[in-house]
């Protein structure tokens, strides 16, 4: 059958490992997604996910970038509905103005509230913020079969759709709740550690900073496991002119055709970025730069990976096993000596529901360079995350196995009883969830 406004369109991951050519529309209005059509299909945000979570062979790609309004305000409950297209960068330029904001914000401006439902994402403190499903009032989705619902917490399908990579059905709009923006500066204090563990104990006496955060180098060519760990404090005023957002925030279309980095340009590349933050007292940024540190310079270390792109994996650690999977970790990868660039580590908080990335603990984030030595090295790292109950982010590892996830999220079964009682013919697919069984 045709499809009204559909054209075909070649969908890239961010970490540029699956590339796939399908049917792609651009609805901007409710009626476009109810007319009956018998594809398979899966709604799409920014498609900015580092997974293949938003495309799939033969799968019909619903953008909802056209769902882009603010509806409502409620000043005195500091409450708002938005579409589910609306980014990051939109809502906050307007929340700005009334000084407030969503204290969860990931890493790019340009993510939609839709994207952030579908991932549950996490901001620049978790262990003081939680995750975004801790903002959400209730979600307004669309299945063909069932129409429009407004989904509330503490249902089964909310649970599901909040990490659940948009395989409930199509997120039209939410209500979320808003806080009071204290400042519209950041002050961010950078302090030297020599392993990842002085990172985890120097997090537990900054744990109500606004942003807490550390960064290691990953190769065991020199200065293995250095790093810094950050602290980021609001002001205690506002500057009138510190509210700037840029007007473009788009993703640099560029691409290297082979990769800037190795085991040596890392090492120094991370040595000394880490002596420079490290040297400044204490530096004041402007709210949104901080929001979005990986706006500037940093977008340019994903960029010189080159044309074959990276591996990421995310991992919450519990916070009683920390100590031994540090230990087991790093004993690895000196031992196997692999593509690893970068680890980053925040604290974290929260509780588990179906596909939600949630836990007491401790986030590693690993970054690798796409590589044969890194497609030999990431198995290795799954044994060690099953062996220890820690939690891959799906979201973050485009490679990750089935078995991996079935056996790290005790609701695997249950979520998928809920998508064949919610969506008995299956509807919705993606790449994603087709490799991972669900």
């Amino acid at each position: 059958m045709v499809i009204a406004y559909t054209r075909h369109t070649t969908f890239t991951n961010f970490d540029k490992t699956v590339s796939i050519t399908t049917l792609h529309q651009r609805p901007d209005r409710i009626r476009f997604l109810e007319e009956k059509i018998t594809n398979f299909q899966i709604p799409r945000g920014s498609g900015l996910s580092y997974v293949p979570a938003s495309f799939g062979q033969d799968v019909l790609v619903r953008e909802l970038t056209h769902f882009n309004r603010i509806l409502e305000f409620d000043k005195e409950q500091k409450t708002i509905v938005v579409e589910s297209g609306i980014t990051l960068k939109k809502l906050l330029e307007w929340s700005f103005k009334e000084k407030l904001f969503l204290p969860v914000q990931p890493g790019y401006p340009e993510i939609t509230i839709g994207g952030c439902i579908a991932a549950n994402v996490h901001g620049k403190n978790p262990r003081k913020y939680g995750s975004f499903k801790e903002y959400v009032i209730w979600i307004e989705l669309f299945h063909p079969k069932n129409g429009l619902r407004k989904i509330e917490p503490n249902s089964e399908l909310f649970d599901a759709t909040l990490g659940g990579l948009g395989l409930t059905g199509i997120i039209t709009k939410a209500k979320l709740q808003l806080h009071d923006l204290p400042s519209d500066r950041i002050i961010i204090q950078s302090k030297k550690v020599d392993s990842i563990m002085d990172s985890v104990e120097m997090f537990e006496k900054h744990s109500n900073a606004e942003m807490l955060s550390a960064q290691h180098n990953g190769s065991t060519f020199m200065n293995f496991e250095k790093g810094f760990v950050q602290v980021g404090l609001f002001a205690k005023d506002f500057h009138d002119n510190n509210m700037a957002i840029p007007k473009k925030t788009t993703m640099k279309n560029i691409q290297m055709p082979i990769s800037f980095w190795n085991k040596f340009t890392i090492s120094l590349f991370n040595s000394t970025y880490r002596n420079m933050e490290a040297s400044r007292d204490k530096i004041e940024k402007n709210i949104f730069d901080s929001f979005f540190p990986y706006k500037g310079t940093a977008e340019w270390f994903y960029i010189l990976f080159g044309k074959k792109g990276f591996r990421q994996c995310q991992i919450l650690i519990d916070k009683n096993n920390i100590r031994n999977f540090i230990y087991d970790l790093t004993s690895l990868i000196k031992k196997e000596k692999p593509d690893l660039h970068l680890i980053g580590l925040k604290p974290f908080k929260g509780n588990q529901k179906f596909l939600q990335y949630c836990k007491d603990g401790v986030s590693m984030t690993l970054d690798f360079k796409n590589s044969f030595s890194t497609s030999q090295f990431l198995p290795k790292i799954d044994k060690l995350i099953m062996s220890h109950d820690a939690i891959p982010y799906i979201i973050k590892d485009s490679r990750l196995p089935k078995n991996v996830v079935k056996k790290c999220y005790p609701q695997y079964d249950e979520f998928r009883n809920i998508l064949k009682k919610n969506d008995p013919d299956r509807v919705f697919k993606s790449y994603i969830s087709q490799q991972l069984g669900l």
